[in-house]
């Protein structure tokens, strides 16, 4: 299940196939990133991203054979390389997170936090509102039923006093 959908053109080295509303494309198992990793070039597999996490001027991706890949720029530019990517999102200004491998979520007055497997990572109160929108759209182009699917992955947490 692991496709990588986006919007227009993305220049990352991928065969795509169009899908019906010629909005939305998926990518291929093939889907690489191009970084430098030590010195020397590699290919990144855009399936393979858990979650990219900030460390100042330099960025952790995790994969999901739990393996860390350590890059030497910052989440921005990797923000604008997968703009077109709607399977990458930022839910909070330290992280970007691949909605395939979202496992649960939670929403409250904070924000909410999203469940990666053993890892939490919360979603900040400015963001939740697009990541909200940015996850019915992914699961739209997925084909998924957006309310059955949210309903069953989102437990909304209301605090009383």
């Amino acid at each position: 299940m692991n496709r990588l959908l986006h919007y227009g053109h993305y220049n990352a080295g991928y065969t795509a196939n169009r899908q019906e509303d010629n909005r939305s494309t998926t990518l291929s198992a093939n889907s690489n990133i191009i970084m430098k990793v030590g010195g020397k070039k590699g290919l990144l597999n855009l399936n393979d991203i858990v979650y990219l996490k900030s460390l100042k001027n330099y960025t952790i991706f995790k994969l999901k054979s739990g393996k860390e890949v350590l890059s030497s720029k910052t989440l921005k530019i990797f923000e604008d390389e997968l703009t077109d990517v709607i399977n990458f999102v930022r839910p909070h200004r330290s992280y970007m997170v691949n909605f395939d491998y979202i496992d649960d979520l939670h929403f409250n007055h904070k924000g909410g936090e999203i469940y990666l497997g053993d890892t939490t990572i919360e979603i900040s109160r400015r963001k939740a509102a697009s990541f909200r929108k940015s996850y019915k759209t992914f699961l739209s182009a997925m084909g998924e039923n957006v309310k059955s699917v949210i309903r069953s992955k989102t437990r909304i947490n209301v605090e009383q006093d």
